[in-house]
């Protein structure tokens, strides 16, 4: 019986004339950021231009940082090119959303990885524990079996230590 390997297409909403796709890192994050947050017209429509170019999916995590402050610059609704990456990203809802819900949004899309859950695990184990504090009990909690690849540290967590 023969296996069949999948090939990866990346998920991108204008594609790249010289081959590859941009996969978003922290030093482009922070390119993006300074042209986003400035007030130059011409600085939003060069990052628009980037993130068009960018594999949506393997630079999610770095779109939802920026989208959290600056959805409403990241794209130009007047062309296809953006309307795409808006839509594929989910722009305006993840840019909406606290790292534990972005992180189930991903888990519902099959983009989460490892990286990007440890990364937002921080997070989420600090408002479990907010929720869950109490004089009065001793709280342990333990991610599921079928997250556990997800995390780097799978031993249960006592908030009262």
């Amino acid at each position: 019986m023969e296996t069949t390997e999948q090939i990866y297409v990346p998920l991108v909403a204008s594609p790249p004339k010289t081959g590859e796709a941009t996969i978003l890192d922290e030093e482009s994050y922070n390119s993006l950021l300074s042209m986003l947050k400035s007030k130059n017209e011409e600085d939003h429509k060069m990052a628009q231009l980037i993130l068009n170019g960018c594999d949506i999916q393997k630079s999610i995590y770095w779109i939802w940082r920026l989208a959290n402050e600056y959805a409403h610059r990241m794209v130009n609704l007047r062309t296809k090119a953006s309307r795409y990456f808006r839509d594929y990203a989910d722009l305006f809802y993840i840019g909406g959303t606290s790292g534990p819900k972005f992180v189930e949004h991903l888990e519902r899309k099959d983009w989460l990885t490892p990286e990007i859950y440890q990364i937002i695990e921080k997070d989420t184990l600090y408002r479990v524990k907010m929720q869950c504090e109490n004089k009065f009990y001793n709280v342990t909690i333990q991610v599921k079996d079928e997250y556990k690849h997800y995390v780097a540290n799978s031993n249960p967590i006592n908030f009262n230590e």
